[in-house]
């Protein structure tokens, strides 16, 4: 087992390093030995989840780990079930849509529908969503068990990316238990400067929320009455998806609110 966490560290330092690591880089992150890291290397470069730059011989993943993510999202039936959906709500509001897995304890990106008007956002498949400052993972946490939910709130470090970012963890239980009150959650900036997006759950046949469908654009559009539409057409949206697992409405709960 201690190879295998070798390798699961390796890779989990490097998916986070967008120009790969140099050697030494690789050394100091991993407390590895480096005669024990420069094998792990080698065998993960052989298999091709591990490439090494001819020029400035820093490491990055390689293809193979492209893969095992494909196959990951080709065999999400959520992300099947959902996918025509999203296609729909993204051409009707004309502004980008995306949707957001419980996967681990952290909520991730899993698809995205981008507007002909398309801006740059920060969401992108397989990003992590913060779970204090995006309206995607937070629509999520306000229905999980109360146990899971103080687990996350009150042991992950609440870091800020906006002035505006909840880095408090009883305001933001707070602002969950009114995310469960209206049933729909929105971040106001708190991810990025100019940015809102609102987002409502996705339940499964068990009453379980188990991800979230998130409309994200400019402030200056997502504001009165285009507002009130995004939401209304949002939780229609997520309601479909959430009937198509199997869900009957009068059954649902979940939370500690």
């Amino acid at each position: 087992m201690q190879s295998v966490d070798r390798i699961v560290t390796i890779l989990t330092f490097l998916s986070g390093a967008g120009k790969g690591l140099g050697i030494t880089e690789l050394y100091d992150s991993c407390d590895l030995p480096k005669s024990t890291l420069h094998r792990a290397l080698n065998s993960l470069m052989e298999y091709g989840f591990v490439l090494q730059d001819v020029q400035t011989k820093r490491y990055r993943l390689g293809p193979a780990v492209l893969r095992l993510g494909a196959s990951f999202l080709a065999q999400n039936d959520l992300r099947n079930y959902a996918r025509a959906y999203l296609e729909k709500l993204g051409a009707e509001l004309n502004e980008t849509v995306f949707l957001t897995i419980l996967q681990d304890e952290k909520a991730i990106c899993v698809d995205t529908f981008g507007a002909s008007r398309n801006l740059n956002y920060f969401v992108h498949i397989g990003r992590d969503m913060p779970f204090n400052t995006t309206a995607a993972a937070k629509v999520i946490l306000a229905y999980q068990p109360e146990e899971l939910i103080r687990k996350i709130v009150y042991s992950k470090n609440l870091a800020p990316l906006t002035e505006k970012s909840i880095v408090d963890p009883d305001f933001l239980c707070q602002h969950l238990r009114e995310i469960k009150e209206q049933g729909y959650g929105a971040c106001e900036e708190e991810m990025e400067e100019g940015v809102t997006a609102i987002a409502a759950p996705v339940w499964n046949w068990g009453c379980q929320v188990v991800a979230s469908v998130a409309v994200i654009g400019p402030s200056v559009r997502l504001q009165g009455e285009m507002r009130q539409t995004v939401i209304q057409k949002i939780t229609a949206t997520a309601d479909k998806i959430s009937r198509e697992l199997g869900w009957v409405p009068e059954e649902s709960k979940g939370g500690f609110f």
